[in-house]
Formats: C-alpha cells, structure tokens, sequence
C-alpha cells in the first residue's frame, strides 16, 4: 500500500429522530427528512476523504453509524462505551460516545486507564476521569504494521452554570454576583478536565511505546482546545525545553541520551508536512464562531525526520465545503473533518533516532 488516510469527524449530534440533544426543545431532535439528509451527506463525506480509518465524535445512535459505516465500506468497527441519556427523560441524551471505522482488521480494543496516576500527583478530585470514554484500537495497517488508534473527544468549552443553583436566588443583585462566581468555578473545571484528560492520552501513550519506540499511534480527537492551548501542549509536550534536564543544560545531555527527548513526543500533524495556507483553516464553525478543536496526533513514529520510524505523515487537509455553502449543521456538522495522510515505509523494529 503506498498511503493510508485516517480522519476526525465530529458527526454533530448523530441521534436518531426523537432522540433529543440536551434538552427537550424544538429544533433538537430530527425529522425523517432531516435525518434522512444528516445520513446522506456522511456518507457522501466519507466517500469525498476516502479515509481508511476513521475516529468519530458526538455518537448517540450507535448500531445506526456502524450500519452507515458497513454501506460506506468499512467492514471493522468499535465503539468506547454506550451514551448516556437523563434520567428523568429517556429521549434526552446527556453524553455522546466516540467510535472507531476501519477498513482493516481491528484486532483488539484495548483498555484505556483511568486518571489514577494523574490524581495522585496533581490536585485533581479523586473522582475527576474523562469527559467522554475514549477508545483506543490496535489496527493491522498494510505497509505500517500494528498501529495503535485513538478516538477522543476532550470536555467540551462553555462554563456551564446550574440553572438550579441561579433560580433559588430571589434577589436580582445577588442572583447576578452569584452567576458570575459560578461560571468562574465552571470555567476552572472545564478547562482543567482537557488538561488532565489530555495529560491521561499522553501517558497512555508512553505506555503504548514500551518496548517499540517506533510504534505508529495516531489520536484522532477533537479537543475542543486551539493550536496554542495548554491541552495540545501537555499533549504533545511540544513546549520547548529551555532551563535543561534538571541542573544539566541540554547541550551537556550525553549524545547516547539525546534521542529519548524524541521518542516520547507526540506531534500534531498539521504541522509536519509543508502547506500553502498563510493561516490554519478552522474545523468548527456555528454561531458566527470559527475555531480549531480537531487533530490528528502522530507519535515519533510517524515523523517524517525519523529515519526509523514505520511511515512519514505527508498530507493534511480538511473537508471543510459545507462552511462555505453555509449547509446547516443539522444536516451536516458543525466540524470539518481532518484528515491524514501516512506513507508507510514498511514495518520492522527501528532503532534510536539521534536528531531530530
């Protein structure tokens, strides 16, 4: 095989008509006509990326995505957990769940950890885990080998304040002082859950390395964080090292250490091959707002200067056509999916990478 392409598709609220996102309002659930579009224009995406793997986001109705997926040609798919839907209404689903499609064999979904180790040595809650379960596959992809797959999706942005906690104010100054202080606190949550589920990935991952440093794996997420946000830079750990390892200034680092600054790091992929675009192309976009939330994270091992590694990321792109049509979401999505491009160099232990 000469190239692979794996992609991140954030579906948007992919729920079956008369299941409702959120809230039991109009305009959250589909009519058969909406749905019937939503299906068609997926799979007519699929077939425009023409992605061999691909990680999918905000999954509600399961078993209707793996038939979709089946249609499409992917004759392996996995799901990390079922959504869950409130208590109080059925028809109502309070969290989505991620999966994965693939055209080649899935030979195993492994276990993803929980924040046992990030807790212990941070200041995270005991009961602090992930927003969303994510899923993490071993994949058998011609030319690359056993390749480690994940599909996340990190918390979501919005400090979120209970409706409940506000309306048992009755005077309008305190009710006010009270939101205020309410949304700092959200805000401190949600943006210290990406950290800590992107510091989870990051140490999954380093498991994953144990033994192959060269080990292709990919984390296809959408981490609802941009380019130069904390959670894509605990991440990748692509913050540089300027005051040296410990006491010792990098240049004194012994040469036969050096590449281990390497086979730890992750790399967002964007940024290894070479792009014509003066400005990086935006993958969410709703309500006059545009963002980068979506990425695909290579290890080492698919670094083009890495003359060990399995493959070398030489492509990536984004299926962004329905932003510039203005197609509504509901019938499409409010992402772009991101997708990929690996060129394998053909499978066998590496060794050492000295510079990169």
């Amino acid at each position: 095989m000469s190239e692979v392409r794996m992609a991140s598709f954030n579906l948007c609220n992919f729920a079956l008509p008369g299941v409702h996102w959120h809230r039991r309002e109009a305009g959250r659930t589909y009519t058969d006509a909406q749905w019937m579009q939503k299906r068609q224009w997926i799979a007519e995406t699929l077939a425009a990326i023409d992605a061999d793997i691909v990680a999918f986001q905000e999954v509600v109705s399961v078993d209707a995505l793996r038939a979709l997926a089946a249609e499409a040609g992917y004759a392996h798919f996995a799901c990390a957990t079922e959504p869950r839907f409130s208590r109080d209404d059925p028809d109502i689903y309070v969290n989505s769940t991620v999966t994965i499609a693939s055209r080649f064999p899935i030979t195993a979904i492994a276990e993803i950890k929980t924040f046992e180790t990030i807790i212990d040595q941070t200041l995270l809650d005991r009961a602090a885990t992930y927003s969303r379960r994510p899923l993490r596959c071993a994949i058998d992809v011609p030319g690359l080998g056993e390749t480690i797959v994940y599909a996340a999706h990190f918390k979501s942005q919005g400090a979120l304040v209970s409706d409940a906690t506000i309306d048992a104010i009755a005077d309008w100054d305190e009710k006010l002082d009270r939101f205020h202080v309410e949304r700092m606190y959200a805000g401190i949550d949600q943006v210290s859950k990406r950290a800590a589920e992107a510091g989870a990935i990051y140490l999954q991952v380093r498991e994953d390395l144990q033994g192959d440093i060269d080990r292709p794996v990919i984390v296809l997420a959408d981490l609802n964080d941009g380019p130069g946000s904390h959670t894509l830079s605990i991440l990748t750990q692509a913050q540089p090292i300027e005051d040296g390892i410990g006491s010792v200034d990098l240049a004194d680092v012994p040469p036969a250490h050096r590449f281990r600054r390497y086979i730890h790091r992750l790399y967002d992929a964007y940024a290894l091959p070479a792009h014509a675009e003066f400005e990086r192309p935006v993958t969410f976009h709703a309500d006059r707002r545009s963002s980068v939330l979506d990425y695909a994270i290579v290890s080492n091992g698919l670094h083009p200067q890495n003359p060990n590694g399995r493959g070398a990321v030489v492509g990536h792109a984004l299926f962004d056509a329905h932003f510039a049509t203005g197609a509504p979401a509901a019938t499409t999505s409010d992402h772009a999916p991101v997708i990929v491009t690996i060129r394998p160099r053909g499978a066998g232990a590496g060794s050492p990478v000295i510079g990169l």
